[in-house]
C-alpha cells in the first residue's frame, strides 16, 4: 500500500514553550466570550471545566440528559438546555463560539444545526466523522456559509507537543521521526460503542497519535504501508508498519501491533538531540547514544482540566492565540482521515 498527500500541515505562527502558553494563558481575557456547548458526556465535562478556567462567564451547555446538568443548575454564568440539540433554539450571539461534543456519529448532524443557528466559529470533536469524505463534504457546506469549523484535535495543543516544536525549532529541525499506536484491545469495553466505530477504530482512536506525529513533521509526501491479522471487530487488520517520507522531507516510519504490549509514542531527532512524547503528555530528552531518557519540564496551564482542551478553546476564542496554537481545520482533519483509512485498509465513500 502507497500513498501521497498533498494538503498543508498542521502550523501555526511561530513555536512556543509550554510556559510562555501557560503564562499567555493567564493573562488572557477571556471573560466576555460567549461559547455553547452541545453535549455534556465526559468529552463536554472537560470543555465546561476548560472555559471556567479560562474566565468564560456566558455558558450555555446543552445535553440530550437533564441528569448530567444536575451539578451545573444555579451555577453563575451558566444556562443548560435539556432534551438535545433540538431544544437549542436562540440564536447565537456575535461571535459566539459553538463546541460539539457530542458521540460520533452524531457530530455532523449537531454542527449542521448549530449553522442553522447562525454560529460562525465551531470547534467539533475529533474526528468529526469516519469518513473523509463526509469531513470534506461538512467543510464546502460551512465554508459557503463563511463558518470557521476546526477539528479539536487536543493533542496537537498538547503543552509537550508545543515544547517539542520550539526545541525542535531552537535544534536545527526534525531529521526523522517514528511514532507507534498500538491499541489496548484487551481493556476495551467493545459494548460501549458501536459495531461502525469499533471497526473503523483507526479513526475513531489511533488517530490521536498519527495527528501529532504529523504535526510535528508534516503530512506525509510518499509512503508505503503494511497491514497483518485481523480481528473479529476490525476485519482490515491488528498490525500495521509503514514508513515514508513528509512534505518538509522528513523520513518517518510507523508501527502498530495490537495484540501484543506497545503503547501510544512518537519520538523525533534533531540535529543535537533526540525527544520522546510517551506517555503522550509528557516529553523526554537524550542527548548522548547511551544516555538515560530525561524528563523536559513542562508546563501546563490548568493541570486539572484534560489536557490541550483550554489551549484549543482559548485559541479559537482569540486571534491572536489562534496564531500561535495549531488548531486542525476541517479540510486537514479530512486529509488526516484519508490517510488513516489507507494506513488501516478503511474502504471510502463517495
Amino acid at each position: 500500500m502507497s500513498g501521497h498527500v498533498t494538503p498543508s500541515a498542521v502550523q501555526a505562527g511561530s513555536a512556543i514553550t509550554a510556559a510562555e502558553m501557560a503564562a499567555i494563558l493567564r493573562t488572557a481575557d477571556l471573560r466576555q466570550s460567549a461559547v455553547t456547548v452541545v453535549g455534556y458526556g465526559k468529552m463536554g465535562a472537560q470543555y465546561v471545566k476548560a472555559l471556567q478556567a479560562l474566565g468564560c462567564s456566558q455558558l450555555t451547555v446543552c445535553s440530550r440528559s437533564a441528569a448530567p446538568l444536575a451539578g451545573l443548575e444555579g451555577v453563575g454564568g451558566i444556562e443548560v438546555v435539556a432534551g438535545g440539540v433540538e431544544r437549542l433554539t436562540r440564536r447565537a450571539q456575535p461571535g459566539e463560539l459553538a463546541i460539539v461534543a457530542t458521540p460520533t456519529l452524531s457530530l455532523v448532524d449537531v454542527t449542521e444545526r448549530l449553522a442553522a443557528l447562525g454560529y460562525q466559529r465551531v470547534l467539533i470533536e475529533k474526528p468529526v466523522s469516519l469518513w473523509s469524505s463526509e469531513i470534506t463534504q461538512l467543510a464546502q457546506r460551512l465554508e459557503r456559509q463563511g463558518i470557521e469549523a476546526v477539528c479539536a484535535y487536543n493533542r496537537v495543543a498538547y503543552p509537550s507537543l508545543l515544547e517539542a516544536r520550539w526545541r525542535a525549532q531552537e535544534e536545527g529541525g526534525i531529521t526523522s521521526c517514528t511514532y507507534t499506536f498500538t491499541e489496548f484491545i484487551k481493556r476495551l469495553d467493545l459494548t460501549k460503542y458501536p459495531p461502525e466505530e469499533l471497526a473503523r477504530w483507526g479513526i475513531a482512536n489511533s488517530l490521536h497519535v498519527i495527528s501529532m506525529a504529523h504535526a510535528l513533521i508534516g503530512f506525509p509526501s510518499t509512503w508505503q504501508g503494511h497491514r497483518a491479522g485481523s480481528l473479529p471487530w476490525h476485519p482490515t487488520g491488528a498490525v500495521f508498519a509503514g514508513s515514508g517520507k513528509s512534505e518538509r522531507g522528513t523520513p518517518f516510519a510507523y508501527h502498530a501491533d495490537w495484540g501484543s504490549t506497545g503503547r501510544w509514542s512518537v519520538e523525533f531527532h534533531t540535529p543535537v538531540s533526540s525527544y520522546r512524547l510517551c506517555p503522550l503528555e509528557q516529553l523526554f530528552r537524550r542527548t548522548e547514544p547511551t544516555a538515560d531518557w530525561a524528563p523536559v519540564p513542562v508546563e501546563a496551564f490548568a493541570p486539572e482540566v484534560k489536557v490541550g482542551f483550554a489551549e484549543q478553546a482559548a485559541a479559537m476564542l482569540n486571534p491572536v492565540l489562534r496564531e500561535r496554537i495549531p488548531l486542525v481545520s476541517l479540510r486537514q482533519a479530512a486529509a488526516l482521515t484519508r490517510l488513516t483509512e489507507d494506513i488501516f485498509g478503511y474502504a471510502r465513500k463517495q
